[in-house]
């Protein structure tokens, strides 16, 4: 069965994503990694996670993804000893000498999708460092199946892992250097600005000193968000793991999408897909987008363009807002108590967020205030809640309104 990797920015999302399915998390230190805004993981944190990941016989990688400049390669050494004695289960690796050193160490090599791999012979290239590669987003899905074709026609021992949600970049795979020239913010070191996402004027000039405004405040750079979710029985036969990204994005965002495809790829072999995928994109509906497109992969069958051109940022009609938090857990009865800062209604489903708990959802099926069962509590109130999940003191709560 197809491996389901979710993304971590920190303890609490790694826990989140394997209580919602994942079969495996990727995740950075806080130098070395892709995601050099996200909050990241200390040392200690990452021991953890591991321990955490191995119990519930899961797995974790760690990126180390960036380019490597010369006065890299002591801290890149010092990063790789340290994952081998954490024992990673893999790490994410960019740079070809970080890959040699990596292998050099026994780590499993899985090769980042920024070495924009197109073709069968780079990617048998690479399998002489990586039991697995990342391929460029800019493949069609036919051209992924050609290159699964001949690498197993030349008996190249390779898996290949693809995206199927996320955010996706007008540059090559990711390489980019737009942030580096404006801002000097080094995209490719993992400290993107994303310049991309703001509105540009395009204007054609001639060579005579005239010119022609062709379009004005639009987001010309910002793709639309990918989501495969429509598609995942034919993306099962290429991909031998499926990634989600979003190791920035927030943690309630890394709960839905990580059950969400958990929930299809288990549908697909329970065969009740078909008739679960309009619920499978509702839930995706609620998480932060910015419209949805099938990125390249069906390029070749059709002209559709990803661009997202006349907003900004998040489309989801759905709002996420803070009603409360935990001031107790009763775990012998399974209730929470919550103080609240906004009405609450019997019916309604909360996210519950903690650095422990991760991130839960649960729909209200009863409450009570001060032992007596009500269906509206109201602000500055506090109510007790029956849970299925454990939660603790300081939990922030949340619901999602529809506009």
């Amino acid at each position: 069965m197809v491996e389901l990797l979710a993304p971590a920015r920190d303890l609490s999302g790694l826990i989140t994503a394997f209580n919602n399915g994942a079969d495996s998390v990727y995740c950075g230190l806080k130098e070395m990694s892709m995601r050099a805004t996200a909050k990241n993981f200390e040392r200690n944190e990452l021991i953890e996670g591991i321990n955490f990941a191995h119990d519930a016989n899961k797995r974790v990688y760690l990126c180390t993804n960036t380019v490597v400049y010369e006065d890299d390669i002591l801290n890149l050494n010092e990063i790789l000893e340290f994952a081998k004695s954490a024992e990673v289960d893999a790490v994410i690796v960019n740079d070809i000498g970080a890959m040699s050193l990596a292998k050099e160490l026994g780590l499993e090599v899985h090769v980042s999708v920024q070495n924009n791999i197109t073709n069968s012979k780079t990617a048998e290239f690479f399998s002489k460092f990586a039991k697995r590669v990342v391929l460029s987003r800019e493949l069609t899905l036919t051209q992924i199946k050609q290159i699964k074709e001949n690498l197993k026609l030349n008996k190249v021992d390779l898996e290949l892992e693809g995206f199927i949600h996320g955010a996706l970049c007008t540059a090559m795979s990711g390489r980019c250097y737009l942030s580096s020239y404006l801002f000097n913010r080094n995209a490719n070191c993992g400290d993107c600005l994303q310049p991309c996402r703001r509105s540009w004027k395009l204007v054609n000039e001639h060579a005579d000193g005239t010119h022609e405004l062709i379009s004005e405040g639009k987001y010309l750079l910002s793709p639309k968000d990918l989501c495969m979710i429509e598609h995942i029985p034919e993306m099962i036969d290429v991909f031998d793991c499926f990634k989600i990204e979003g190791r920035a994005k927030n943690i309630d965002y890394v709960m839905r999408a990580t059950k969400t495809y958990r929930e299809a790829i288990d549908s697909v072999v329970d065969g009740t897909y078909g008739e679960k995928l309009p619920l499978f994109k509702k839930e995706l509906d609620k998480i932060y987008n910015r419209g949805y497109d099938t990125g390249f992969y069906f390029r070749d069958l059709t002209c559709n363009h990803d661009l997202q051109y006349e907003f900004e940022g998040n489309v989801s009609p759905y709002k996420k807002i803070e009603v409360g938090k935990v001031v107790n857990y009763f775990k012998k009865v399974g209730v929470a108590e919550i103080t609240l800062i906004d009405d609450l209604n019997v019916g309604d489903s909360v996210l519950i967020i903690g650095q422990t708990t991760g991130c839960v959802e649960e729909k209200i099926e009863s409450m009570q205030v001060e032992g007596e069962n009500i269906t509206t509590a109201k602000k500055g109130q506090n109510v007790g809640i029956k849970l299925e999940n454990l939660v603790r003191e300081n939990d922030k709560v949340y619901i999602l309104k529809e506009d």
